[in-house]
């Protein structure tokens, strides 16, 4: 199953692995007080479409499709794969810094991953 969550949401032990999805770092101390246990800034979106959304938060829609868009050209496609066949029978929570608790960074990737679910090999 896959959460999302804000970095200063209470840590909990279903959350499973804290994945750090945004697309600048997260320094050590915050990383471990937060209980992130991977910081994946190669897998945020595109700076520019997330400083429009930071910038403008009705233009969820604009940086949704210009994330997704460079997702589905990017490198880490087979790793994107891998990780939404394992939340089929793992947990992940995918961590963001977002004020907005459904349109931020880690809400557009948990909904890409959901879509890539539907490539997965059954069970």
């Amino acid at each position: 199953m896959i959460r999302v969550k804000h970095v200063l949401d209470e840590y909990e032990q279903c959350d499973g692995e804290r994945l750090w999805v945004e697309p600048i770092g997260l320094c050590k101390d915050l990383r471990e007080w937060c209980h992130v246990d991977h910081v994946l800034p190669h897998l945020g979106p595109p700076i520019n479409a997330w400083k429009v959304l930071e910038d403008h938060p009705d233009a969820y829609d604009f940086f949704r499709a210009q994330y997704h868009q460079a997702l589905r050209k990017s490198k880490y496609r087979a790793a994107l794969q891998s990780l939404a066949c394992a939340s089929k029978h793992e947990d992940f929570t995918l961590i963001h810094q977002s004020d907005d608790p459904e349109h931020n960074s880690a809400a557009a990737l948990a909904e890409y991953l959901n879509e890539l679910e539907a490539y997965c090999k059954p069970e």
